[in-house]
C-alpha cells in the first residue's frame, strides 16, 4: 500500500509540473489518478514501454488489451478493437482504435526495440512478439478448488465431491509404487539445425503402478565428446508437450565428466506427478548454435550426436505415495545430426490461388461513370515461405497481352485480405504493375495470400480482354539475415474481359448430363441420347437486353452451335441435335413472338436442354456438352467449369 501511495504521489508531482507547462486548465483535484497517467503519456513524460508499468504502478487495473491475443495484420488504415488494443500497448494516447501515422511510429519503434525489421506494419513476426508480451487474463482454477491445488472428482471436502492437494504432490498417500521407462521417439527430429531452439531429440515414456509417482529427476548422458555441449548445443530441455518442466545451460559447470568419460547432465526440479496406473511422455529438447563448424554437421568428420539415459535403471527417479524413491531406465540411446541452417536454403515460390477469378465479362458500372470499374479483383496469388520468415519487398504484374498497357486500366492495386498496402499507375509507357519497398511477413512454411485489383476506364459495348493474363512471377524478399531471394513459380490468371453495357451470363450450378441407350426388337441396331441440362443466370447491365424466345431461329438459346460435344475429352466439332428452353414465366417482357426484352438491372434464370442422338455409339465412349457461346459472349469457350462431367 505504501508502495502504490509513494507511487501515486511521484504521479501526481510530475502530471502537475506537466500541467503547469502546458498551461492546462484542468486541475489535480478534477483527475483521476489514472487520467493523470493518460496525461503523462501524451506529453511524453512516460515513455510507451513504460506505460502497463505505470497505469499498473496507478492502481489502474490491467488495460493494456482489451483482447486476448492479435490475429490479425494491421497496418494504416486498419480500425477495430485490436487496434485499440495495440494503441494502449504501445501507450499510444488517446487509443481512438484507427491505425493512422502515429500508431505507425509507435509500431516501428517497438519493432526497433524488439530487434524486428522496422516497417510500421504488424504481420506475423510483429504479431508473434505482442501476444508474447501481452498481460495474459488470470485463470480460474477447477470449481471451488483454491489456486495452487490440483483437483480430483472424489467424495470428500474442499468443495463438497473434490480432493484438492497441492500442485506437483502425488494422491494416493501412503502406497508404495514402482515406474517402468521405455523409450519414444515418435515424432521427434533426427536431424536438426543451426539455430533450432526447442526442438526434440529424445523421447521417453514414464508409466507409474500402484501409486501416483512425482517425477523429480533425469540423468542424461551426452555421449563421450564435449564437443556436443561446446560446439554443438546451448541449452537442454524436459518438455512435457510445450510446457517446460526442467532446463539447463550447457557448460562445464552444468556438464560433468564421469570415470567412465561420458559426459552427463542432470535436471531436477520437475514434480511432475504421473497419476496412479497412467503414463506421461516426456521429450528431451535442445538448443542448437547459431553457427557450427562444418566438421560437426552432417557431411563432417562427427556428424552424428547421441543422447541416452545415464543409467540403464536409475536414470529417471521419482517419489511415489509413500515417500519412496523409485527407479526406471532404458539402455536405448538416440543419434541425431545436425544440419547448416534453414535460413541458407529458404525459397519464395508464387501459385495461383484457387479463388483467382475465372476467366468471365464483367460489365465497368461500379465507378462514377458508367464505363468505369473500380478496384475489381483480376488475381489472387499465393506466397510460400519456406525454412524461414521471410519479408516480401518488391512484386512485379506483367501481362503477356495488351492487358496492362491498354489506355482504359490506369490503376492496379496490391491487397493483403481486405487491407491495400500499396497501387501502382499503369500507362502505355509503363505496361507492368510494379509495388516495391514492401514490407510483407511470411512466417516460415506459411502460405500469404495476396490480390491484384485494377481501375478501369473508358469500356465500351464490345468486350475487351482488358487484363488477359496478369502474371506474377517476381516476387523478391529477404530473410532473417538479410539475404535477398528471388521467387520460384508464378501465377497467371484468367482473362477478365470489361464492356460498357450489355448482359452478364453466369451459370447458376454445374451443368448435369444423362445417358440413355435403347435397342430395337431384333437388337440389331441402338440410339444413344444424350441430354444436357445448363442453367443460365442474364443480367442486363447499363442497358436493356433483347433476346429471342424459343420460337426464334436466331436466339443463342436455341441455336445449336451455341454448344459442342466432347467425345473422349476432345471436342468432336459436333453440336447437339436439339436445344430447347421455356421462355421465362416472369422477368422479362415478350416484344414480339420472337423477342422478349430484359429490362436494365433486371436478372433472369433460363433453363436450357441440349440433346444429340447417336446411332449404334459404342458403350466404350464418353460424351460431354460444353457451352462455345451465349448472347454473343464467348468467354466460357473450352472452359471446363461451363461443360458437363463425361458420362
Amino acid at each position: 500500500m505504501s508502495k502504490k501511495i509513494l507511487s501515486a504521489g511521484v504521479v501526481l508531482a510530475l502530471v502537475a509540473a506537466v500541467l503547469v507547462g502546458v498551461g492546462a486548465q484542468t486541475t489535480l483535484a478534477q483527475m483521476s489518478l489514472c487520467q493523470t497517467v493518460d496525461a503523462l503519456v501524451l506529453a511524453g513524460v512516460i515513455a510507451p514501454e513504460k506505460v502497463v508499468a505505470a497505469k499498473a504502478a496507478a492502481g489502474c487495473g490491467a488495460t493494456a488489451s482489451a483482447v486476448s491475443s492479435f490475429t490479425r495484420n494491421l497496418t494504416v488504415g486498419s480500425t477495430g478493437a485490436d487496434v485499440t488494443a495495440l494503441q494502449t500497448l504501445l501507450g499510444v494516447a488517446p487509443a481512438t482504435g484507427y491505425f493512422g501515422a502515429i500508431t505507425k511510429a509507435a509500431v516501428m519503434a517497438y519493432q526497433t526495440a524488439n530487434g524486428l525489421p522496422s516497417t510500421g506494419y504488424v504481420g506475423p513476426m510483429t504479431l508473434a512478439k505482442l501476444n508474447a508480451s501481452a498481460p495474459v487474463a488470470p485463470t480460474t482454477p477447477a470449481t471451488g478448488c483454491p489456486a495452487g491445488m490440483t483437483c480430483t472428482p472424489v467424495a470428500a471436502a474442499c468443495p463438497a465431491g473434490y480432493t484438492c492437494t497441492p500442485a506437483g504432490s502425488v494422491s494416493t498417500t501412503g502406497s508404495e509404487g514402482s515406474i517402468t521407462v521405455t523409450q519414444s521417439n515418435s515424432g521427434l527430429a533426427s536431424s536438426v539445425y543451426e539455430g533450432d531452439s526447442k526442438v526434440g531429440v529424445f523421447g521417453l515414456k514414464i508409466e507409474a503402478k500402484n501409486s501416483d509417482v512425482s517425477v523429480q529427476r533425469i540423468k542424461l548422458d551426452l555421449g563421450d565428446s564435449a564437443r556436443i555441449y561446446n560446439k554443438v548445443l546451448n541449452k537442454i530441455y524436459v518438455m512435457d508437450g510445450s510446457t517446460v518442466l526442467a532446463s539447463s545451460d550447457l557448460n562445464s559447470d552444468t556438464v560433468v565428466k564421469e570415470s567412465d568419460n561420458s559426459y552427463t547432465i542432470t535436471l531436477t526440479g520437475m514434480n511432475l506427478v504421473v497419476a496412479k496406473d497412467a503414463s506421461k511422455t516426456l521429450k528431451i529438447a535442445v538448443d542448437v548454435k547459431d553457427t557450427i563448424d562444418s566438421a560437426y554437421r552432417s557431411g563432417g568428420t562427427s556428424p552424428t550426436n547421441t543422447i541416452s539415459l545415464f543409467d540403464t535403471i536409475r536414470g529417471v527417479r521419482a517419489v511415489d505415495g509413500a515417500g519412496i524413491d523409485q527407479y526406471g531406465g532404458f539402455a536405448t540411446s538416440r543419434n541425431f545430426s545436425i544440419s547448416s541452417s534453414l535460413v541458407d536454403a529458404a525459397t519464395l515460390k508464387v501459385s495461383l490461388n484457387s479463388s483467382s477469378p475465372k476467366i468471365s465479362t464483367k460489365v465497368a458500372s461500379e465507378g462514377v461513370n458508367k464505363d468505369e470499374a473500380d478496384k475489381i479483383t483480376v488475381l489472387s496469388f499465393n506466397i510460400l515461405a519456406s525454412k524461414s520468415n521471410m519479408i516480401v519487398t518488391d512484386i512485379t504484374a506483367t501481362s503477356t497481352g495488351a492487358a496492362m498497357n491498354y489506355s482504359n486500366i490506369t490503376t492496379a492495386y496490391l491487397y493483403d485480405g481486405p487491407t491495400e498496402i500499396d497501387s501502382a499507375s499503369i500507362s502505355s509507357t509503363t505496361p507492368a504493375a510494379v509495388f516495391s519497398n514492401l514490407s510483407i511477413d511470411v512466417a516460415k512454411d506459411t502460405t500469404k495470400v495476396l490480390i491484384i485489383k485494377v481501375d478501369v476506364r473508358n469500356a465500351t459495348t464490345t468486350a475487351r480482354d482488358v487484363t488477359t493474363v496478369v502474371a506474377v512471377n517476381g516476387v523478391e524478399g529477404e530473410n532473417t539475415v538479410g539475404d535477398v531471394f528471388t521467387s520460384t513459380g508464378s501465377a497467371t490468371g484468367e482473362a477478365v474481359s470489361f464492356v460498357s453495357s450489355g448482359p452478364i451470363v453466369t451459370l447458376v450450378s454445374k451443368p448435369t448430363i444423362t445417358r440413355v441407350r435403347e435397342s430395337d426388337t431384333n437388337n440389331a441396331n441402338s440410339t444413344t441420347t444424350i441430354k444436357a441440362t445448363f442453367i443460365f443466370d442474364v443480367l442486363a447491365a447499363g442497358q436493356d437486353v433483347l433476346m429471342g424466345t424459343v420460337a426464334s431461329t436466331t436466339n443463342p438459346f436455341a441455336t445449336s452451335s451455341s454448344f459442342t460435344i466432347y467425345k473422349n475429352e476432345i471436342d468432336s466439332s459436333v453440336s447437339p441435335s436439339v436445344v430447347a428452353f421455356a421462355t421465362p414465366e416472369s422477368g422479362v417482357t415478350l416484344v414480339a413472338t420472337n423477342s422478349m426484352n430484359l429490362a436494365d438491372t433486371n436478372h433472369v434464370q433460363v433453363t436450357v436442354i441440349a440433346t444429340k442422338v447417336y446411332a449404334n455409339a459404342s458403350t466404350a465412349d464418353s460424351y460431354a456438352m460444353q457451352v462455345k457461346n451465349i448472347l454473343g459472349l464467348t468467354f466460357m469457350a473450352a472452359q471446363s467449369d461451363w461443360r458437363t462431367a463425361s458420362i
